[in-house]
C-alpha cells in the first residue's frame, strides 16, 4: 500500500539522520554508516519530549510523549492521553514490556522477544535503501533551543501511485547528531505535520532503577507471550463471518475496478483492558496498488475515543452522524450502524467514499 511505503521511507530517513549526522559536503552511504555506528557506540542514554502537531484543513491537533532511554534495551515512554489529564506508561526493562493505563488501572505485561543485534551490514543496507529512494540535501544551519542544528530537505527520487509526492524538512543536532524534529509537506507544499524534540539530554547517567516497574495497587495485570500472538490470516468473506459474533456488512457499491481481496478477523478479549475488548473484521478491496479498507468493530464496552477524529468534519451517512478526515492523500470516514463501529479508508475523493459508505446497510 502507498501509505505503508511512505511511512517506511520516512522512518528510514529519520533513522539515518538521527544517529549519523552530516557534513557540509553530503556524505556517501559508507560515510553515513560509519558515523551512525560511531554515534551508536558513544550514546549510553538520552531523554527528550516529542511534541507532535497535525494540520488537518483549518484544524490543528497536538499531542506529545516523553521518552527516556538507556542501553542496551531499556526505554520508558509517557504518552499523553486525549485531554492531557492522563498519561499511559509504556516501559521496557530489557526483559518485559509493561503498559499501564491509569484510566482502567490495567497493566499489560509482555515478554520481549530475543532479537539479534544489528550488524554493520544491516546499517549499510538501511542507509543504502534510504539514499536510493530519497534525495537528502543540506539547506543551512540554525539554532534550536540553544543547539546549532543542520537543516536538511528530504524528497523521494521517484513519485507515483506507489510513492506519493512529499517533502520533509529535517533538523539534526550538530553536536550530538541527534534528530531534533521535522516538518512534512504534501505535493502542494501544504504543511501536514510537525515534530519537535524538546529538552534533549544525552549521556546524563540515567540509572537502571529508572526502568524498574512497580505494579500500582489494585491494578489488573494481563500477561501476553509474544510467541502466542499470530498475525491474522487472510480469510474469505464466509470465513470472516464465521469468526465473529456479529453481522459483517458488505458494500453494495464499489468504484470500477475494485474487487474484494481478503478479510481478517480477530478478538482482543485476551489482550485488552477490562471493558475495552472488541471483535473486528477488516475487509480489503484492491485495484492494482490502490486499496479500500473497511473496518467493522463491535466493542464489549464503549468505543474508545480517537482524538484526531474529534477535529474531523461532521457528515451524515444515511441519516447517521459520522466524521470525515483527510490527511494528505488518505481519507477516512467513521460512523456507526447499530452497535457496529465502522471506518472506511482510501485515497478516493470524498464523494466516492461517501457513495461506498452509503451502500453499506444492515440486513433487514
Amino acid at each position: 500500500m502507498a501509505t505503508k511505503k511512505v511511512i517506511f521511507l520516512l522512518a528510514l530517513v529519520i533513522l539515518a539522520l538521527f544517529a549519523s549526522g552530516c557534513t557540509e559536503k553530503q556524505p556517501n552511504a559508507e560515510e553515513i554508516a560509519a558515523r551512525m555506528l560511531e554515534k551508536q557506540n558513544s550514546i549510553e542514554d538520552y531523554s527528550y519530549t516529542m511534541h507532535m502537531t497535525y494540520y488537518i484543513g483549518e484544524k490543528v491537533v497536538e499531542n506529545e510523549f516523553k521518552t527516556i532511554y538507556k542501553k542496551p534495551h531499556m526505554i520508558k515512554n509517557f504518552i499523553e492521553e486525549p485531554g492531557g489529564e492522563e498519561e499511559t506508561l509504556v516501559l521496557s526493562d530489557g526483559e518485559f514490556r509493561w503498559t499501564y493505563a491509569p484510566g482502567t488501572n490495567t497493566v499489560m505485561k509482555t515478554k520481549i522477544p530475543e532479537t539479534p543485534e544489528l550488524t554493520e551490514d544491516d546499517y549499510l543496507s538501511i542507509i543504502g535503501i534510504t539514499l536510493n529512494d530519497t534525495n537528502v540535501s543540506l539547506l543551512k544551519t540554525e539554532e534550536i533551543e540553544g543547539r546549532e542544528a543542520y537543516l536538511l530537505e528530504a524528497t523521494p527520487k521517484e513519485t507515483g501511485e506507489d510513492t506519493p509526492a512529499y517533502s520533509m524538512i529535517v533538523r539534526v543536532d550538530k553536536e550530538t547528531w541527534m534528530f531534533l524534529g521535522y516538518e512534512m509537506y504534501d505535493s502542494n507544499e501544504t504543511l501536514l505535520s510537525k515534530v519537535e524534540i524538546r529538552d534533549l539530554k544525552v549521556n546524563t547517567g540515567i540509572p537502571a532503577s529508572e526502568f524498574e516497574f512497580k505494579i500500582p495497587e489494585g491494578a489488573t495485570v494481563k500477561t501476553m507471550d509474544p510467541g502466542e500472538v499470530e498475525l491474522p490470516e487472510e480469510l474469505s468473506l464466509e470465513e470472516a463471518e464465521g469468526r465473529v459474533g456479529f453481522e459483517v456488512l458488505i458494500p453494495e457499491y464499489l468504484p470500477e475496478g475494485y474487487e474484494f481481496s481478503y478479510a481478517t478477523a480477530y478478538n482482543t478479549s485476551e489482550t485488552s483492558p477490562e471493558d475495552q475488548a472488541a471483535e473486528t473484521v477488516i475487509l480489503t478491496y484492491e485495484k492494482g496498488d490502490e486499496s479500500i479498507i473497511i473496518t467493522e468493530t463491535v466493542y464489549e464496552g464503549q468505543a474508545p475515543e480517537v482524538a484526531i477524529m474529534n477535529t474531523a468534519e461532521d457528515i451524515t451517512i444515511n441519516g447517521k452522524d459520522g466524521k470525515y478526515l483527510a490527511f494528505g492523500d488518505m481519507k477516512t470516514l467513521r460512523w456507526e450502524l447499530g452497535n457496529t463501529d465502522l471506518s472506511l479508508t482510501g485515497s478516493l475523493e470524498k464523494a466516492e467514499l461517501l457513495k461506498i459508505a452509503e451502500s453499506i446497510r444492515e440486513n433487514a
